[in-house]
């Protein structure tokens, strides 16, 4: 039993240390005296495969590679928590995996500061004393008898059991990591066919005027949270491009995002996936729907699109008859404008084809906010409102309101563009979610976590070509509740695309249109959990 403790000192010296720098900046609840209690017993299930090596250097080296893991453990849990006052989840390990190096890169250097880099310090100090002090005949002796065994094996799969049924499993970081990815796996792996089969497999599918010229823009921003854009009355000035179009636009004020991050809400968005059915992402995209309306459908994306077979996001865009990424090549930090996509934008309008969709994937407010906007954008300088009142939080809030400002030249830019055709055509504009900005938290950014409104509400604009209005009535009430997991179907409607799989009652533009319970993060009543 010495020995035992002996090991099991260098992992309690880990968990001791977390607990304390939680306790120091973070104010102590229930869940850290959970996660303690999980740390622990997870600790006493690393060790006890030790006494089932017969040869010591095994065991030294099994003993390096579970507490080097059980040190990322308690390092990625610990400064999760400090960073979000929550413990992560697994739309956050979904985010990881949709994620390259260089995005993860932006993340830390957009959050991680001097007293979460004092901790990963004082960790690899501890981890570096324990792995030196260690050595080889400090561990478990070959000589254990085969009763002993079996009490371990016991106690091992007691320890499994105990954190399965009170649920403290869910604070394990591997557990977590295996769970998320089997699920990702499984979810990427239902997109997989979406290259292959532009056109779906609808039935009935029916579109009735398809002699003459149409060009219709869906534009899906980035990050972009509704309160912070002038046309939806914030007091900075963030939108005068699309305030000069506001008798021209459908501005709809209640509409959100199903999530607060892109691929759960774009999956939701483009396909017939939605909260009563998330299955359905795998059973049609409006990209495939078009195509097989005789539409020539187009992805321009400012986005990575980190490998062509791994981000679930890609999978659904590369059913487009075109598909171009132009980001693909940028490293680090550089600065990714999306006026880049403007001119692969210019080129998909004079293809000679009557009846063009186009979906536009910007960067928008994407954070870094200070790499969204070239300098002629530096607008916003001054003390911006808000009740946390620091350096960071002003100066976050000054590059984001920048940064809407320079995706309002690029929306407004594109409108006009479509304009001047003089065509039958539409523009859609709206964010895969929004991003909370100092209003609810003091923070900036989002994570599904530690939610806020601002991190749902999303806006959702339309401008109408005249040809277009002639043509079509749109219904429009600009306070219907509205949540675009149902997108796939306002835009088959927009499209005047009629199919068997598409639901008239889920457009936000039809007068048939039923209201719905939104349900967001796939548990909480949006409407009853932030309006009560």
């Amino acid at each position: 039993m010495n020995k035992f403790f002996k090991i099991f000192s260098g992992y309690f010296l880990l968990i001791l240390v977390a607990f304390i720098f939680e306790t120091v900046f973070n104010s102590l609840k229930v869940n850290a005296f959970h996660n303690l209690i999980e740390n622990i017993l997870f600790a006493i299930a690393l060790i006890i495969p030790l006494y089932f090596f017969k040869k010591k250097i095994i065991s030294r080296a099994y003993f390096v590679f579970s507490y080097l893991v059980f040190s990322f453990c308690i390092i990625f849990e610990t400064v999760y928590f400090y960073l979000f006052k929550t413990y992560f989840s697994s739309s956050a390990i979904f985010v990881i995996l949709e994620s390259n190096t260089n995005e993860a890169k932006e993340f830390s250097s957009f959050y991680i500061n001097k007293p979460a880099i004092a901790f990963l310090l004082i960790i690899a100090l501890i981890v570096l004393f324990v792995l030196k002090k260690q050595k080889i005949s400090s561990f478990v002796s070959s000589t254990v008898t085969t009763k002993k065994k079996i009490k371990l094996l016991s106690v091992f799969i007691l320890i499994l059991t105990f954190l399965k049924l009170t649920t403290l499993i869910v604070f394990n970081v591997p557990y977590l990591i295996l769970k998320s990815s089997f699920e990702y796996h499984i979810e990427s792996k239902k997109l997989g066919d979406y290259k292959k089969n532009k056109n779906g497999n609808f039935t009935n599918v029916f579109q009735s005027k398809k002699d003459e010229e149409e060009v219709h823009v869906v534009i899906l921003g980035e990050s972009t949270t509704r309160s912070h854009l002038g046309i939806y009355n914030y007091y900075r000035e963030t939108t005068p491009g699309l305030n000069r179009l506001k008798d021209r636009l459908l501005v709809f004020n209640d509409v959100i995002s199903p999530h607060a991050y892109s691929v759960g809400s774009l999956t939701k968005m483009l396909t017939l996936g939605n909260y009563e059915s998330p299955e359905k992402v795998s059973e049609g995209s409006i990209i495939q729907l078009a195509n097989s309306a005789d539409y020539t459908t187009y992805w321009l994306s400012n986005q990575r699109p980190i490998g062509p077979y791994e981000s679930m996001i890609t999978k659904i865009s590369l059913s487009a008859k075109t598909s171009k990424f132009l980001t693909t090549t940028i490293a680090g930090n550089s600065k990714v404008l999306d006026e880049t996509i403007i001119p692969e934008f210019n080129k998909a309008l004079n293809n000679n084809v009557k009846r063009k969709v186009i979906f536009i994937h910007l960067m928008g407010t994407h954070h870094h906010y200070e790499n969204r906007y070239p300098l002629a954008f530096a607008k916003f300088e001054n003390q911006p409102k808000t009740k946390f009142k620091s350096t960071e939080s002003f100066k976050k809030i000054n590059h984001y309101d920048n940064a809407v400002l320079y995706n309002d030249f690029i929306i407004s830019k594109i409108i006009k563009k479509v304009d001047s055709l003089e065509t039958k055509g539409t523009v859609l504009f709206l964010s895969d979610h929004g991003e909370e900005m100092f209003n609810d938290l003091n923070m900036a950014g989002h994570n599904e976590d530690i939610y806020s409104k601002q991190m749902f509400d999303i806006p959702f604009l339309l401008w109408q070509s005249e040809k277009y209005k002639q043509q079509k009535n749109l219904f429009f009430d600009k306070e219907r509740n509205y949540m675009v997991d149902d997108l796939f179907h306002s835009l088959a409607d927009l499209l005047c695309i009629k199919a068997n799989e598409v639901d008239t009652t889920r457009s936000i533009f039809s007068k048939y249109f039923k209201e719905r319970k939104r349900i967001i993060k796939d548990t909480i009543n949006y409407d009853t959990f932030f309006k009560k």
